[in-house]
């Protein structure tokens, strides 16, 4: 069963970093959300798979899935509304908070990491004079993204320091990576940066949902339960 978990997560892993060369060469909506698809289709085999192998807190599992589908979602309604897209990825971000109090409860230094990293997100939208919001409620849904975020990645941190495994590796990797894919594409958006933040931000999203998919396989196999 691990043999075939790992080749069928090195064959999706494989298939996500050839969609997203994809997406920078061609392009094109067909390439960006069959990309999309392979990260989804990571976290609902690897829900599977930890089914199948009866693993431990499935709650987590559950949670990290419904994530990545959420986020594919998100990404395929922010091209047609700002804001629906990015209320969609925040219900993917809350859910993969919740995935990680799966693993371990909540503890002051998840917010406090989460805290310190929201009050430079939030400095930043509010003082930065290049920003250009076509509406102040723009300024007020990216402050509110950023907060979910923020508590996402200061959780997965906060979760590594406490237990510093692969698992929890992957998934703090995933967070930031996320958290930076998140600051490109608020350039891309509301800054006049040309297309390289574009890039950026693409080049960074498809690895880090794959980071998060791959935590789900490590956790399943490579893991020793602990304890929240």
């Amino acid at each position: 069963m691990k043999k075939l978990a790992i080749t069928v997560n090195v064959i999706l892993a494989a298939a996500l970093l050839i969609g997203t060369v994809l997406y920078q060469t061609v392009g094109g909506k067909t390439v960006h959300y069959s990309t999309s698809g392979v990260f989804v289709l990571m976290g609902v085999v690897n829900l599977i798979f930890a089914l199948i192998s009866r693993a431990k807190g499935l709650r987590f599992y559950i949670s990290m899935s419904i994530g990545l589908i959420l986020c594919m979602l998100g990404d395929i309604l922010l091209s047609k509304d700002f804001v629906t897209g990015a209320a969609t990825f925040a219900l993917g971000h809350v859910c993969y908070f919740a995935a990680y109090c799966f693993q371990q409860k909540l503890r002051m230094t998840d917010l406090l990491i989460g805290g310190v990293l929201f009050c430079a997100a939030s400095a930043f939208l509010i003082f930065c004079p290049l920003l250009q919001f076509d509406a102040v409620y723009l300024r007020w849904v990216c402050l509110a993204y950023a907060l979910i975020i923020s508590l996402m990645v200061g959780k997965a941190a906060g979760n590594y320091l406490a237990d510093r495994s692969i698992c929890r590796l992957l998934l703090t990797i995933g967070s930031v990576t996320f958290f930076f894919s998140d600051l490109m594409l608020v350039f891309n958006w509301f800054m006049d940066t040309g297309k390289m933040t574009g890039r950026l931000c693409m080049i960074t999203y498809f690895p880090a949902q794959c980071f998060l998919g791959l935590a789900m396989l490590v956790s399943i196999f490579f893991t020793k339960p602990t304890k929240g």
